[in-house]
């Protein structure tokens, strides 16, 4: 209810609940086919294709974005100019228009230790 008013749960509070998203009613598997279209457009896929082939992309997408995260947490997020540094936000769903490099990088620190700590379907 907090993250639909605006509110950002901690990575404590994300970490506590990671097992609801794995062999369970909210696994990718078994999303409605709304909530799938749903996701799609959050990460900027498009959501007009039929629910096999949604659910297969998100999967494909999930996957590259763990490579990238395990990459990027060995490059080290000080390597990254602004421009990546909102193209890396961006890919991962995050609007940073109207953040600062700072939020964007606090934002991204989060999501790289969020990521690499997720182990198979929970991601």
């Amino acid at each position: 209810l907090q993250v639909q008013g605006g509110a950002r749960p901690h990575l404590a509070q994300l970490l506590a609940v990671r097992s609801l998203f794995s062999g369970s009613l909210l696994a990718l598997n078994r999303l409605q086919v709304d909530h799938v279209r749903a996701l799609s457009r959050v990460l900027f896929l498009t959501p007009h294709l039929p629910a096999f082939f949604l659910r297969h992309r998100l999967r494909s997408h999930v996957l590259e974005i763990r490579h990238l995260d395990r990459a990027l947490l060995q490059l080290g997020l000080g390597q990254l100019s602004e421009e990546e540094l909102r193209a890396a936000c961006y890919l991962r769903g995050l609007n940073s228009t109207h953040l600062g490099q700072a939020e964007c990088r606090a934002w991204l620190e989060q999501w790289l230790r969020l990521s690499c700590e997720l182990q198979g379907t929970s991601a």
